[in-house]
């Protein structure tokens, strides 16, 4: 996926207003407030696995081999078949599905329920990766709702790992929360709402754990949604075969944030030269840009999913330059902001309505002195 598109930003806008509309649905309140847009959803209402949206998981884990044939759709939900079933050295086989498009900030939920039997390791969660192996070495936010065991249907766990490109990771906020229910005996809502600073965890609308995790403690990357099961301990064979069921999953939209390393369908665009900086951006671990070409523009353009009042605010990676100019383009006008680029961090550059969809944009123009463009965001005023 490429990180950044060195074309017009007249052609970036075109393609964006032109692209497919995301899942229709006007804003609404979640266990984390009010004011979400739904982006992304499947309510597996079909009879089949909608591959336009899924990749199936296919690696080989702990005890099981994960395989497309366990998958199934059909009244009104997504089962994940969990057997008895000899694949190479695994004997057992299990499975599970993984969004192929990638989301960052947001509430996230499904409705499931866990197998009933001991041995099997069920869980909702989001990491960047297809599904072909848990070991995807670009892969750094890894964001647990719920991991489940079923020898013990009455605990999960919630946290986030923070992956390194070498492969370590930091346990950030883990919880074993006791909801008071067997998960395996009935259907429950598992959400959990991701911003700059933490991760709120949900289950049935309380929230039950809340984890720190700031920018500068973890590259914060695109991640992918995982719905899965796989063998994991001893398997309770009699209770076989079993199923892992999810009725839904639904992704809401809030924030507004894009920056250089993010896919370029998220609004990134260039013109003129622009060169990778070793200076990072506003989460560890992403690099920033800069150019020392005047006349070079970096545009950054929201699809925006619901229209209304946002605070604007660029990230500075600092420079020389105390009169960066910068244009606001909303609702059909543009605003005029210099910024002072010697000192480095968030700075808003106002409060302004913005209609729904791609039309709005902020622009950087370089200057005589170095220019530096790396995160713009929009939050909802208030």
């Amino acid at each position: 996926m490429p990180r950044y598109a060195l074309v017009p930003a007249v052609l970036v806008a075109a393609a964006l207003v032109t692209a497919p509309a995301a899942v229709a649905a006007g804003p609404v309140t979640t266990p984390a407030g009010s004011g979400y847009t739904l982006v992304f959803s499947d309510e597996f209402n079909d009879s089949t696995v909608d591959t336009a949206k899924w990749n199936y998981r296919t690696d080989q884990k702990v005890k099981s081999a994960q395989l497309p044939a366990n998958v199934t759709e059909g009244g009104g939900v997504l089962t994940l078949n969990l057997r008895k079933e000899q694949v190479g050295s695994y004997a057992y086989t299990a499975g599970g599905v993984v969004s192929k498009q990638s989301f960052r900030y947001g509430y996230y939920e499904t409705r499931a329920k866990t197998p009933v039997g001991s041995g099997w390791h069920t869980s909702f969660w989001a990491m960047a990766g297809d599904g072909s192996t848990t070991f995807n070495p670009d892969r750094r936010t890894e964001i647990d709702q719920f991991e489940i065991n079923s020898s013990a249907p009455r605990s999960i766990s919630q946290g986030v790992n923070a992956w390194q490109p070498d492969g370590t990771k930091t346990d950030v906020g883990r919880k074993w929360t006791s909801p008071g229910f067997d998960t395996s005996a009935g259907w429950h809502t598992y959400g959990f709402d991701w911003n700059e600073s933490r991760v709120a965890f949900y289950v049935d609308g309380v929230l039950t754990n809340t984890a720190t995790y700031p920018p500068s403690l973890d590259t914060h990357d695109y991640v992918n949604i995982w719905l899965t099961s796989i063998a994991y301990e001893t398997v309770d064979e009699s209770k076989l075969p079993a199923t892992a069921q999810f009725d839904y999953v639904r992704y809401y939209q809030r924030e507004y944030y894009v920056d250089n390393d993010t896919p370029a369908d998220y609004g990134y665009s260039e013109t003129g030269t622009w060169l990778d900086s070793s200076l990072a951006g506003f989460t560890v671990g992403n690099s920033s840009r800069y150019s020392q070409t005047p006349g070079s523009t970096a545009t950054w353009r929201p699809n925006l999913r619901a229209g209304g009042t946002y605070d604007v605010w660029i990230y500075r990676v600092p420079s020389t330059d105390s009169a960066t100019r910068l244009m606001v383009v909303h609702n059909g006008q543009t605003s005029t902001v210099t910024a002072d680029y010697t000192t480095g961090g968030w700075l808003k550059l106002g409060t302004w309505d913005f209609p729904a969809g791609t039309s709005s944009a902020v622009t950087l123009t370089a200057g005589a002195a170095t220019a530096r463009a790396d995160a713009v965001k929009f939050l909802p005023a208030g």
